[in-house]
């Protein structure tokens, strides 16, 4: 069922309504200690999945967590904030990557972005860790301060994060 603008904004009202209830505590410097790059996708929220305090956390989001130019940019920009470290956060039923396995790479940068990454892999969940691999190695090519850059799977169907590597990648600080 699809929702008017009115129901939408009551909605969002009333979510915002019951964050003010909670009295948060707001921080007054943005100054956050871990960067991610997360795909899009409503079910990948990092600050819920990592339990993250509003300004802990600086979250770039697109489609298939592709670091494109703009994406990278803000990355870097999280580095020259002083984050310790930038997490590339993809995750199990991804539909950008299943469109990347079964488009023409053609029909979006982004489809080519990922299909970059996945080799001979067939199985979406396997394509979607090569992805993640693939785009840390690019966002620490791009990162001129030296920060370590993590690959990680969020499972849907769990919630649990896999870490794909102990060690990490460290930008080049170029």
């Amino acid at each position: 069922m699809q929702k008017d603008t009115t129901e939408i904004l009551q909605q969002l009202s009333t979510g915002n309504a019951r964050f003010l209830e909670e009295q948060p505590s707001l921080p007054e410097e943005h100054s956050p200690s871990v960067a991610i790059l997360a795909c899009a996708d409503a079910r990948v929220e990092p600050s819920r999945i990592f339990a993250a305090e509003i300004g802990e956390l600086f979250v770039v989001r697109n489609a298939g967590n592709v670091a494109s130019e703009y994406a990278r940019e803000s990355l870097a920009f999280a580095a020259e904030l002083g984050v310790n470290a930038i997490v590339v956060l993809g995750h199990t039923d991804c539909g950008a990557v299943k469109d990347a396995l079964a488009a023409d790479p053609e029909l979006s940068a982004s489809a080519a972005a990922i299909r970059a990454h996945l080799g001979n892999e067939t199985s979406p969940d396997e394509a979607a860790r090569a992805h993640a691999r693939g785009t840390a190695d690019k966002v620490a090519a791009a990162i001129r301060r030296d920060v370590p850059v993590i690959a990680a799977l969020y499972q849907t169907e769990t919630g649990e994060v896999e870490w794909l590597e102990r060690g990490s990648r460290t930008s080049t600080g170029k």
